[in-house]
């Protein structure tokens, strides 16, 4: 068991002392006359036990946070410094050598070309009237894409030389007996940045008794200093969190009295934690904001905004070579826009009226021993992973409604289409209509409905005219949920209607949504300087806007129907 295990468990149980402690000092100090205390005497107790308890493990919690980050850093910089003479023999290679030297020149020559033409390609598209002059911006394009080739392939040289003089200056180094924590810090801060990950990596896992991708002696030696490193701020962490403890215990018993104030000081304490809580749940909102935000920023500078929203095409491929078909990049997201709409449409028609129904005959109609039967069995639904929906709807729904309209008489229907995942989603979130719309209705005043009977309305017409009515601000609360989890389903899209952006009104044909966009686009190795990639946040922000766009809408409703009810 580890020092920071141990230190951990040591602290639960001076918390749980501190508790007694504190409620214990607190009957002493008025010799059992607990009424003469200010507080009572739990709330003495509470109040040690926070303060020995809670810095101590928010001091933990910085370790388990950043302590791998410290250790890896610390030993970084020391094997750094073991490797200044060879970092400064091989930088004097690279400043000497004549092949990195003509590379670098042609790179700032090529870079500077391509800045040139982004600003040209930049007055051209800003042009109007006579000024524009789409040959030249689609030459100008032509010429930025063999340039883009250009750069890359010069960029690969360079780094390819870079490493046979790296490799060469840390042959000569170990051939000349240099010290192998020298060699690792070498390797450490020149190897490129996959090899150097994948360096850290092994010291860690080795100097943690873990199996490393390979052997070598600069691991082992780079391990030794991570291990030693390690250890001292494990002691160093488990220390200070033992003597906060200690600190916070002496302290808190120490103000143990009759008059002490223990409640405000606990109220005050979770009070503040209410409102952090708070804090970083609106601060987290604004970070994702934000971070939709720039990322979009990017992309729309290069991609504009007219064309990403009123596009018609959407293709998000990066062409690598003038000559290149199909490549060319097509970023128009209204495909996207339509398949989302089309099987959240379909996937509400299914849910709202059966959820809906379900909901008024559980909670007006059915009786007590059917509703705590019907009632959970329906909201098993919403406990079935979303992948058994997708393989549902792939291998049983879509060959069914194939079969259907082959039956009578259309053939061209496919197995992975918008209608067989708009139904097999409403499905899935007909328990959020039917379990939110049910709470709610029970919740109606058992006042209204007699009233409503009283003045001669009969019971259909009491659901309708004074329930439903009163219900209607929940019932939107409960549709906008189910809208919300329709919009940002993705399992079932991918199986059951497909990953192609086509644009069609028809529900038989195979679509794609947003996120599986997102998805699709965000998945495996990326590079976040693509278009391609940025696309993805661009999506992210407009299914944000569209999201907030009906909460408002919801909210006005509420609003207005609670105007007429309260």
């Amino acid at each position: 068991m580890s020092i920071i295990a141990i230190v951990a468990l040591a602290i639960i149980v001076m918390l749980a002392g501190g508790f007694y402690v504190g409620r214990s000092r607190a009957i002493a100090a008025v010799s059992g006359a607990t009424a003469s205390l200010h507080s009572l005497p739990n709330y003495h107790g509470y109040h040690v036990a926070i303060w020995t308890g809670l810095p101590a493990f928010l001091l933990l919690a910085v370790y388990g946070m950043f302590g791998p980050t410290l250790v890896d850093r610390i030993t970084a910089a020391e094997l750094r410094r073991d490797a200044i003479v060879l970092t400064s023999s091989f930088e004097s290679e690279l400043a000497s050598d004549p092949e990195i030297l003509a590379l670098e020149e042609a790179l700032t020559l090529l870079r500077a070309r391509a800045d040139a033409i982004s600003d040209s390609m930049a007055e051209l598209r800003s042009a109007s009237g006579s000024d524009r002059d789409p040959q030249r911006l689609e030459a100008l394009a032509v010429e930025q894409t063999d340039l883009v080739n250009q750069i890359a392939t010069t960029e690969d040289a360079r780094l390819a030389r870079r490493d046979v003089l790296r490799d060469r200056v840390s042959a000569e180094a170990a051939a000349s007996g240099a010290e192998v924590r020298a060699l690792a810090g070498f390797e450490l801060v020149h190897a490129p940045r996959e090899r150097r990950q994948l360096f850290l990596s092994d010291v860690r896992r080795i100097a943690t008794d873990g199996l490393a991708s390979r052997a070598s002696d600069e691991l082992d030696a780079a391990a030794a200093v991570m291990a030693h490193h390690d250890l001292r701020i494990r002691y160093l962490f488990a220390g200070l969190a033992l003597a906060l403890a200690v600190g916070g215990l002496v302290r808190t018993r120490g103000q143990i009295a009759g008059p002490f104030r223990a409640r405000n000081h606990v109220e005050g304490l979770v009070t503040a934690m209410l409102f952090l809580s708070s804090v970083i749940a609106i601060m987290t909102t604004i970070g994702i904001v934000f971070s939709l935000l720039f990322e979009s920023i990017r992309f729309f500078s290069t991609v504009p905004l007219t064309e990403f929203l009123f596009g018609l095409q959407w293709s998000p491929q990066i062409a690598l070579r003038a000559d290149q078909v199909g490549q060319s990049g097509a970023f128009g997201a209204v495909p996207l826009f339509a398949g989302t709409a089309m099987i959240t449409l379909i996937a509400m028609v299914v849910a709202v009226p059966i959820g809906l129904l379900s909901a008024i005959y559980l909670s007006e109609y059915a009786g007590p021993r059917f509703r705590l039967t019907a009632k959970p069995i329906l909201e098993i639904l919403a406990g079935i992973p979303t992948v058994v929906y997708g393989f549902f709807a792939l291998l049983t729904v879509g060959p069914a409604i194939r079969s259907f309209f082959a039956m009578i008489g259309i053939d061209d229907v496919v197995t992975q289409s918008a209608l067989s995942a708009g139904l097999v989603m409403g499905v899935m979130i007909i328990p959020f209509i039917s379990s939110l719309s049910d709470d709610v209705i029970n919740s109606v005043p058992q006042s209204l409905r007699d009233g409503s009977y009283a003045m001669g309305a009969t019971k259909s017409e009491t659901i309708g005219r004074v329930i439903i009515p009163a219900a209607l601000p929940g019932i939107v609360g409960a549709i906008l949920l189910a809208v919300s989890r329709a919009v940002g389903e993705t399992m079932i899209v991918v199986m059951a209607a497909g990953q192609g952006a086509n644009l069609t009104a028809n529900p038989l044909e195979s679509v794609t949504t947003i996120t599986v966009q997102i998805v699709m686009l965000l998945t495996g190795d990326q590079e976040f300087d693509s278009p391609k990639t940025l696309s993805a946040f661009a999506l992210g922000l407009v299914l944000f806007v569209i999201t907030l766009l009906m909460n408002v809408l919801a909210l006005r409703v509420v609003q207005r129907y609670r105007e007429k009810y309260d």
